[in-house]
């Protein structure tokens, strides 16, 4: 299984170079990598591994050169691809954390209440918010550690504690 890391969103220069969006909290995320897989979905099976050269960063940006791309037109050939990596390549996160993959698909649980299953974590600033849905309603739960109160990858089970009033809106909808 390959996870995406990042999205080439342009070109840089007339030497190939790649603007790369990060989909990580450490823009450094790419530090010390030696390739990545391109794709032009997230889902495709078909990848074309690059291999890192240089990395340079522009504020939030990562500036990409790869071995496989030495001009502007082999550049823009793979703008918006996708960049990958297999899941054991991927950094260890602290005790508490998850990958965003590792939480969707997660049943949300408030003791015997299944709130549906976790299908989108947001990230609209500061705090996280997941995105809950049974189906016929959705409910959005801020991700916060006195909410979220623990979480379980092997069972695919997340217990969460909704705040004062978050439960009374979902029930009246």
């Amino acid at each position: 299984m390959h996870i995406t890391i990042g999205q080439i969103i342009n070109t840089h220069g007339i030497k190939g170079e790649l603007k790369v969006k990060v989909f990580s909290d450490s823009v450094q995320r790419f530090e010390g990598m030696k390739r990545v897989f391109a794709s032009a979905t997230e889902q495709s099976e078909d990848k074309v591994e690059l291999h890192i050269t240089g990395i340079r960063y522009q504020n939030d940006i990562v500036l990409m050169k790869v071995e496989e791309i030495q001009e502007l037109t082999q550049a823009e050939k793979v703008k918006r691809y996708y960049l990958q990596i297999p899941e054991e390549e991927l950094l260890p996160l602290p005790e508490g954390r998850y990958y965003i993959y590792q939480l969707e698909g997660l049943q949300v649980w408030e003791k015997d209440v299944c709130y549906g299953e976790l299908i989108e974590v947001m990230q609209p600033g500061s705090t996280d918010v997941y995105v809950v849905s049974d189906g016929k309603r959705e409910i959005l739960i801020p991700a916060l550690k006195t909410v979220i109160k623990a979480v379980d990858l092997d069972r695919k089970h997340m217990e969460v504690e909704l705040p004062a009033g978050l439960q009374e809106i979902y029930e009246k909808r």
